[in-house]
């Protein structure tokens, strides 16, 4: 299997994910959140860019049928009912809404993969499910969201554990970047806490009190739930 990893979401570029099998990987924290939503019993999942989208989609819907979810800057957007913290989204709060939800970096990421052939939902939670979901592929395109336009560490750690996961039962063949990424991550073991406790985002975290998130999100295969994006929606797939 080729695989291509894309660093952060502003560097796709439409003829690298148009038709293609697409993983999108937002770590810390939309894709763990997502994730975490569909495994509690959300119905549906609407990613936006924008909050005034965010607002305007949720006119289409039932009053206590939705929930409006999302941050800037880490923090919950004004007037809307949940943030990006994967602890928010129980079952007791999710379970058979639509979730109309948008975030600073993985919103984004999922935009820019609309015309995918298709698109699934990666984070450390589920490598190994999303490894089984792609390994029939003779292609594939790990997009990492990234932080702010940048890339983030954390995701092209998932990114080396997805492409680690499938070279358990398919040759693999990384480009260049996924191949930088794995001789990291095999450099520890794999060992998360050593990888990552200087990088930028999860400390940005840490300082905004969001430890625990930080500490949920960094468990790995703790579910086999493999979202997909069709281009309009997240559900099962």
């Amino acid at each position: 299997m080729d695989i291509r990893i894309i660093p952060f979401a502003s560097a796709v570029q439409p003829e690298e994910v148009t038709g293609k099998t697409i993983v999108v990987i937002d770590v810390l924290r939309a894709t763990s959140v997502i994730i975490t939503a569909l495994e509690n019993g959300a119905k549906q999942i609407y990613p936006v860019l924008s909050v005034e989208e965010a607002e305007e989609l949720a006119g289409k819907f039932a009053t206590g049928t939705y929930l409006l979810c999302g941050e800037r800057d880490t923090q919950k957007i004004e007037g809307f009912d949940l943030g990006n913290s994967p602890l928010e989204f129980r079952q007791d709060k999710v379970a058979g809404k639509t979730l109309i939800i948008t975030t600073s970096n993985g919103t984004k990421a999922l935009d820019a993969c609309r015309d995918s052939e298709k698109v699934y939902i990666g984070a450390f939670l589920n490598a190994r499910a999303v490894a089984e979901k792609v390994k029939e592929k003779k292609e594939g395109v790990l997009v990492c969201s990234g932080t702010a336009g940048r890339f983030s560490l954390d995701d092209g750690l998932c990114a080396a554990m997805i492409i680690e996961e499938l070279a358990k039962s398919v040759p693999v063949h990384p480009d260049d970047l996924g191949l930088a990424l794995i001789k990291v991550w095999q450099s520890v073991n794999g060992n998360l806490q050593k990888l990552l406790k200087d990088s930028f985002h999860l400390n940005y975290l840490l300082k905004k009190g969001f430890n625990a998130d930080v500490d949920y999100c960094l468990q790995k295969n703790s579910t086999s739930v493999v979202p997909v994006f069709s281009g309009i929606e997240i559900i099962l797939s």
